[in-house]
C-alpha cells in the first residue's frame, strides 16, 4: 500500500547530480524522468559545471508486479471475467445481469491468488521474502476494499440491509473466533477450562453471533447458575432487525428500548456481578459506550468492532447515515486511546466507502501497488451496473464516467502490451472495449512486442489476422526474415518472405538463394522452393528462382527436351537479375553440344542475341571496371578457370548428358564463356539445319 509512512528510496548514481542537485519531469503518466539541475543564477561562475561534462538521464517507474506467475495468472482468470460481462453487455444491452455474482467469481479469484501466495511463503521461502509479504498485503486490502463496496454498492438489497451485511463483512475477513468457537464446541463440557474461552465468546458477541455465543455459554460448568441463566434470558429475549420482518423502525426501536432498559436495570442490581466476564458480555450486548471502547484498544483497525457496534446501538442504520456513525466511532476510538492500530491507508478507503463518497474512493484506490488492476475492473463493473456515480448525474456526467471507464481499460490495456510479452493477449481484450484510440493503439503496440520463438509470432499473427491488422502481420514476417537470415536459415527467411507478401523481402531473400548458386552451383533449401507453388507470383525474382529449380529438375530427370524449352523462357521472360546471365547462358552449353538438337535453330538465334546484347557487353563493363586492379592470384584463378572449361569442353556426347553446371563460370564473365557459347551455337545450328531442312522419305 502507497504511504507517507512507507516510501521507497531509490539511489540515482549520478556524480554531477550530487553536485549540483536534480530535477524531474513527467516522461509519461506513470514514469518520471530525472537528470542533473544547475541553477546557473544562484551560482557563480567558477562553480558552473562544464558544458562537456556527461549528464544521465534515469527514468523512474513503479514496479511491474503483475509479471509474478502467480498474480499473472490472477489477470488472465480475471481477463475472462471481465470479457464475458462485455460480450453479454454488448450482445443484449437490457439482459438481467447478476452482478453481485459477476463481483464475488472476481473476488473468488482474488483468495485464490492470496492463497497461493501465502502457500508460497509458508512452504518454499522465496529469496524476496518480503516483496511476497508486500503482494499479500496489497491483495487483501483490496479484497477487504472490493468485498465492502459490493455488499453496501454493487449489492441492490445494501439500502435496506446495511448492518447484517457488515456483520458478514467482518465475520468473513476476521475469521479468529469463529474458528476458535468451532475447536471449543467440538471439545464438548469444560470448554471454560481453556484460557481463551471468554475472548473467544467476546469476539462471537463483538461480531454479532449471538447464537454461537449462547452454545458456548451453555456449555460453561456453572450456566446453571442465576448469572447464567439471567444473560441467557437477555441474550434469548434480544429483538434484532429485519428489512423483511413486517416490523417498522419506530416499532422495532420501541422493543429495543424496552429490551435494553430490562436488561440494564438487572446489570445494576448486581445480577451479573459474580461473573465478571459474563457481565462485560451483556454490556457489550446493550451497547454500553464505555464497555466497547474499552475493548478498541484490542482491535487491529478501527472497523473490525464498528459493525457489531452498529448492530447493538443502530441496527437500522441506513446507507446514507452510514458515513455519520462511522465519524462518530472513529472519533470515539481515536479520542479515548483506545484505538491500538495507526490510522493505515485502507483504513481511509474503507471510511470514503463508508462515507458513499465514491469519488474519493476511487482516487484512493489509485494509489495501491497493483499496476492499476482493482481500479480497472472495480470502475468496470460499477459502470456496468449503474452504480458508477462521480457527480450529480446529468448527461454530461454520464459521459464524463464512460470516458473514465474507456481511459482506465486504455491505461491497463496498453500498459499489458508493452510491459509483459506474455499478457499482451489479455491486454488487447481491454483495448477492443476501451475508446476509440484504444482500437487504434493495439494495432501499433501488437506491431511492438518483443518476439521470442516462432511459436509466440504465430499467436501474434493470428491475432493480427482477427483483427484485421495485415499490416501487423507484414510487420512480424519482416522480423522473423531478419532473424533467420542472421541465423542462417534460408529456408525458414524465405518462407516468412513469402508470408510477408513484401516484394521487397521476397526479392531480397531470392537474390541471396541465387547469388549462392552463382558462387556455389548448388540451390539452398531445395524442398522449401519446390512448395513455393502459386506464391512465387508476389515477386518477379522469386519466380525466376523457382522456375530456374523446375529447369535443374527437368535436367536432372533427363527431360532435356523440356528443360531447353524452359530455359529458353527464361532467357526471353525479362526476370532475369543481371549477375545471372553468366550461369544461364552457360546452362544452354550441354543442351547444345548434343548429337541430337534439342534446341532448335529459332532458340539457338535467341540464345546468340541474349549472348551479344547481354553477356558482351557485361564482359566489356567488367573489364573496364577491372582494367588494371587484377593481382597474380585472380590472374591464376583465371588460368584455372579456362582450364576447366577447356575439359568441359572437350567432352564426348555420352559424356555431356551427365554434364556439370560449372561453378567456376557463374562468378566470372571471361571472353573463354564467350567463345564456348558461340562455338556450342554453331555447332548446334549446322546439327539442327540439317535435321530440319531433311526430308523425311
Amino acid at each position: 500500500m502507497s504511504s507517507k509512512e512507507s516510501c521507497p528510496v531509490v539511489n540515482i548514481p549520478c556524480n554531477l547530480g550530487k553536485r549540483h542537485g536534480i530535477t524531474a519531469a513527467w516522461f509519461t503518466e506513470d514514469k518520471i524522468s530525472v537528470t542533473a539541475y544547475s541553477n546557473q543564477l544562484l551560482q557563480s561562475v567558477n562553480n558552473r559545471s562544464p558544458v562537456n561534462a556527461p549528464v544521465k538521464v534515469t527514468h523512474l517507474a513503479p514496479t511491474f508486479i503483475l509479471d509474478e506467475p502467480i498474480l499473472r495468472s490472477l489477470v488472465s482468470e480475471c481477463s475472462n471475467v471481465f470479457l464475458n460481462l462485455q460480450v453479454v453487455k454488448s450482445s443484449s444491452p437490457a439482459a438481467s445481469i447478476d452482478y453481485l455474482k459477476i463481483s464475488r467469481t472476481y473476488r473468488s479469484a482474488i483468495r485464490a491468488c492470496l492463497e497461493k501466495l501465502e502457500d508460497l511463503i509458508t512452504n518454499t521461502k522465496p529469496r524476496d521474502l518480503e516483496q511476497y509479504q508486500n503482494y499479500v498485503t496489497i491483495f487483501y486490502s483490496v479484497e477487504y476494499i472490493w468485498h465492502l463496496v459490493e455488499i453496501l454498492i454493487v449489492d441492490s438489497n445494501s439500502a435496506t440491509a446495511v448492518v447484517p451485511n457488515l456483520l458478514e463483512w467482518v465475520q468473513y475477513h476476521f475469521p479468529t473466533a469463529n474458528r476458535m468457537a468451532t475447536e471449543l464446541l467440538q471439545q464438548g463440557r469444560d470448554v471454560d477450562s481453556n484460557e481463551e474461552y471468554w475472548g473467544v465468546v467476546k469476539g462471537l458477541i463483538i461480531q454479532g453471533q449471538i447464537q454461537v455465543a449462547r452454545a458456548l455459554l451453555r456449555l460453561h460448568t456453572k450456566s446453571e447458575m442465576v448469572c447464567f441463566e439471567v444473560a441467557e434470558q437477555i441474550l434469548q429475549t434480544m429483538p434484532i432487525y429485519s428489512a423483511y420482518g413486517g416490523l417498522s423502525v419506530p416499532k422495532f426501536k420501541s422493543q429495543w428500548q424496552y429490551w435494553s432498559a430490562n436488561a440494564r436495570s438487572k446489570i445494576d442490581a448486581g445480577i451479573l456481578a459474580a461473573e465478571p466476564d459474563l457481565e462485560e458480555i451483556v454490556k457489550l450486548v446493550v451497547g454500553d459506550r464505555q464497555t466497547w471502547t474499552k475493548q478498541c484498544r484490542y482491535a487491529t483497525s478501527w472497523f473490525e468492532y464498528f459493525p457489531g457496534y452498529l448492530f447493538y446501538t443502530e441496527s437500522t442504520c441506513k446507507y446514507y447515515e452510514l458515513g455519520t456513525f462511522a465519524n462518530t466511532w472513529l472519533s470515539q476510538c481515536i479520542s479515548t486511546g483506545g484505538m491500538n492500530a495507526t490510522y493505515k491507508y485502507l483504513d481511509k478507503i474503507i471510511l470514503s466507502v463508508m462515507e458513499n463518497n465514491l469519488p474519493q474512493v476511487l482516487h484512493n484506490i489509485q494509489n495501491i501497488c497493483d499496476n492499476k488492476w482493482f481500479l480497472t475492473h472495480l470502475v468496470d463493473l460499477l459502470y456496468h451496473c449503474g452504480q458508477l456515480t462521480l457527480s450529480t448525474g446529468g448527461t454530461e456526467d454520464q459521459d464524463a464516467e464512460k470516458l473514465f471507464r474507456e481511459s482506465l481499460l486504455y491505461d491497463f490495456g496498453t500498459l499489458l502490451m508493452s510491459r509483459n510479452a506474455s499478457l499482451w493477449e489479455v491486454g488487447l481484450d481491454y483495448l477492443e472495449f476501451s475508446s476509440t484510440e484504444g482500437l487504434g493503439a493495439r494495432e501499433a503496440l501488437l506491431a511492438r512486442i518483443p518476439i521470442r520463438n516462432e511459436k509466440q509470432a504465430l499467436k501474434l499473427i493470428s491475432a493480427a489476422k482477427k483483427n484485421n491488422f495485415p499490416a501487423v502481420e507484414s510487420e512480424i514476417c519482416k522480423v522473423l526474415v531478419k532473424r533467420n537470415l542472421a541465423n542462417r536459415l534460408y529456408g525458414n527467411a524465405l518462407e516468412w518472405a513469402i508470408r510477408s507478401r513484401d516484394s521487397f523481402y521476397v526479392t531480397a531473400v531470392a537474390n541471396i538463394f541465387l547469388e549462392h548458386y552463382c558462387n556455389t552451383g548448388e540451390i539452398m533449401c531445395e524442398d522449401v522452393i519446390a512448395n513455393v507453388g502459386a506464391k512465387m507470383f508476389c515477386s518477379p525474382r522469386l519466380i525466376f528462382l523457382v522456375k530456374y529449380y523446375d529447369f535443374r529438375q527437368f535436367y536432372r530427370e533427363r527431360s532435356f527436351a523440356q528443360a531447353a524449352e524452359l530455359l529458353i523462357n527464361l532467357l526471353d521472360s525479362k526476370i532475369t537479375p543481371s549477375y545471372f546471365w553468366p550461369s544461364l547462358l552457360a546452362d544452354t552449353i550441354p543442351l547444345l553440344e548434343f548429337k541430337e538438337p534439342v534446341i532448335p535453330t529459332k532458340e539457338t538465334y535467341t540464345i546468340l542475341h541474349h549472348l551479344e546484347w547481354d553477356l558482351v557487353p557485361m564482359i566489356e563493363k567488367r573489364k573496364e571496371q577491372l582494367k588494371g586492379a587484377k593481382t597474380a592470384a585472380q590472374q591464376q584463378q583465371g588460368q584455372q578457370q579456362s582450364q576447366q572449361m577447356d575439359t568441359d569442353e572437350g567432352d564426348d556426347n555420352n559424356q555431356t548428358l551427365n554434364a556439370k553446371f560449372a561453378p567456376n563460370l557463374l562468378n566470372n564473365c571471361t571472353d573463354d564463356l564467350v567463345k564456348l557459347l558461340r562455338l556450342a551455337c554453331t555447332r548446334n545450328l549446322a546439327r539442327a539445319f540439317i535435321i530440319e531442312n531433311t526430308v523425311a522419305d
